[in-house]
């Protein structure tokens, strides 16, 4: 089985909603004592124009220097961006562990998510382990299109060459789910571990 594994809230403990429904991303929660901020203040750099820009350059040094300067934040955009990218990469190792097992039965396993250029090129550097287990990565930013659309599938399909039966979409979104399971594929709504299980 050729399994594409989404990353976010899936592979990654990237966020969680609270009872009304805000989502808090676990790499924000440091930053008020970080930087003596409420952390509300990212909201001002994380909308709009950066997030289109984020996932159609690397260069966000436009976006992000005036953010710094406004807010008198002491650093440059780099280590802005290092500070944010190397908080928002924790494993979880149960799933972690599954893939692990899953390798080692023969199974093949592909990244595709919806990730910006910078993101996916910090964990790809940061994370070595994962290169000797992805035989691809197939990212929103470097396909131009994004899941739930059938064009993403398509085209891991034709790079993994092999039928969609063949294929295993592992996401937490079920727009997502539904896209991969209308085209043939098989598909598993991430829940938590004993869903893969």
């Amino acid at each position: 089985m050729h399994y594409l594994m989404d990353l976010d809230n899936t592979l990654l403990d990237t966020y969680h909603f609270d009872e009304n429904g805000q989502v808090h991303y676990q790499w924000t929660k440091d930053f008020e004592k970080d930087f003596n901020l409420p952390v509300t203040v990212l909201n001002d750099l994380f909308q709009g124009a950066f997030l289109i820009s984020l996932y159609r350059s690397r260069n966000l040094t436009r976006f992000i220097d005036p953010f710094l300067k406004k807010y008198k934040i002491s650093m440059t955009s780099e280590e802005f961006l290092n500070y944010w990218l190397s908080k928002d990469m924790k494993i979880k190792e149960e799933v972690w562990q599954w893939i692990l097992n899953k390798k080692e039965e023969g199974h093949s396993f592909h990244i595709a998510s919806n990730q910006p250029y910078i993101r996916m090129d910090y964990l790809w550097a940061h994370l070595p382990q994962w290169r000797a287990v992805f035989e691809n990565v197939f990212t929103s930013s470097n396909l131009g299109v994004a899941k739930p659309d059938e064009d993403f599938f398509v085209y891991a399909k034709n790079i993994v060459k092999t039928p969609f039966q063949n294929m295993c979409l592992i996401d937490d979104s079920i727009e997502n789910i539904e896209a991969a399971r209308s085209l043939g594929m098989q598909a598993i709504l991430f829940q938590g571990i004993e869903s893969l299980k």
